[in-house]
């Protein structure tokens, strides 16, 4: 598996249980669509949530919320 090196800042990633509150989803839900694909964490010293990957998946939450009503 090929890595990738990018800088990061900071104030761009948050921890599993912030980026769960940010999507306001609950933590295990959160894990699960980290083993399905549907989110790709960061792994640095632990395990955070690039702010940008969460907007995206954020984003198609949205958008399935507005196509079901």
């Amino acid at each position: 598996m090929a890595t990738e090196r990018v800088t990061l800042n900071v104030q761009d990633i948050l921890t599993p249980t912030k980026a769960a509150e940010y999507l306001g989803v609950a933590r295990m839900t959160l894990w699960r669509w980290v083993r399905d694909g549907k989110i790709t964490p960061v792994i640095l010293d632990h395990t955070y949530f690039h702010i940008s990957e969460l907007n995206r998946v954020k984003a198609l939450r949205e958008g399935n919320k507005k196509a079901d009503a």
